[in-house]
């Protein structure tokens, strides 16, 4: 008798316990089948962010020029920098929508938040849109994580933002030492008419950790237009600027000519490749070390 009580006792914990199991497995699937699989991204960087997020392959769109990871290459495009296809992000029935907000005209904006935002997708999801916003390079590892949180991808999303923070602190005590003086430079973000950047701008994090003196960093605009004579004044000791590709090189005779420019004198004039200096994404950090051994060179 006891044997018998003993083996449906037995019996009873297994069954309970694959019951259990099944359960656990059957709401686990049901919270990842509620998340979305169908994103699209209005901006170049946000593929990228997504894929450090661990949700690549459930993207169905994404803005011009997005060309990483590669298979982004084969997608729709829905966007660029002036205007949006709603007609056609509407027929590929996103589930999540993602955009750069000071990067995204705030037109295009309210479009997508007016045509998608909580509506209902064709499996029945709501529609999410979300926005990021770095300001810093730190800013880009917690992008990630909001876009993994949103994915249901956070053990992915946390390992490749630590990932980047360890990236950042590295950077950080190797350049930004208290001991080294501090390296005059001038970010030129378009030749003519001259523009550059203020302090508020991502990439002036970047000249700052790697131990750099940006000029005109307390200008009132993001992207401020100076004059000829003011840079010069300013003499800078390094100029760089981005570059549509490697393989493209700045004409920089409106410098070089000017034989009593700090940068002339040190030949420190340095093209860095758009794709790794202008997009906040974890690829940022190839821009920023060149530029921080760039500085490091004429100190």
């Amino acid at each position: 008798m006891r044997l018998q009580r003993y083996l449906a006792a037995l019996i009873s914990g297994f069954l309970f316990g694959a019951i259990s199991a099944t359960s656990t497995h059957a709401a686990d699937q049901k919270q990842q089948n509620s998340r979305p699989q169908r994103i699209i991204t209005v901006a170049p960087h946000l593929s990228e962010i997504v894929e450090a997020a661990g949700g690549a392959e459930r993207l169905v769109s994404v803005s011009a020029y997005s060309n990483y990871p590669p298979l982004v290459k084969k997608l729709p495009v829905t966007s660029d920098a002036r205007s949006i296809d709603l007609e056609r992000m509407k027929q590929l029935q996103p589930d999540l929508i993602i955009y750069w907000r000071s990067g995204t005209p705030e037109t295009q904006i309210e479009s997508i938040k007016k045509t998608f935002i909580d509506k209902s997708s064709q499996d029945g999801r709501l529609v999410k849109v979300i926005s990021v916003e770095p300001k810093k390079l730190v800013d880009i590892a917690q992008d990630i994580e909001t876009v993994g949180k949103a994915l249901g991808t956070e053990k992915m999303a946390q390992k490749n933002a630590q990932l980047l923070r360890t990236e950042i602190k590295k950077l950080k005590d190797q350049y930004q030492n208290s001991q080294k003086r501090k390296v005059r430079v001038f970010y030129q973000v378009w030749a003519q008419p001259l523009m550059t950047l203020n302090q508020d701008h991502l990439i002036a994090d970047i000249i700052q950790i790697c131990g750099g003196e940006q000029l005109f960093a307390n200008e009132k605009l993001l992207v401020p237009t100076v004059s000829k004579e003011a840079v010069v004044k300013a003499n800078p000791e390094i100029i760089f600027t981005a570059v549509d590709s490697p393989e493209f090189k700045t004409d920089w005779s409106m410098w070089s000519s000017i034989p009593q420019l700090a940068a002339t004198q040190k030949k420190a004039f340095v093209d860095i490749d758009g794709d790794m200096i202008s997009r906040p994404s974890p690829r940022i950090m190839q821009g920023a070390q060149k530029i921080c051994q760039a500085i490091d060179r004429v100190r």
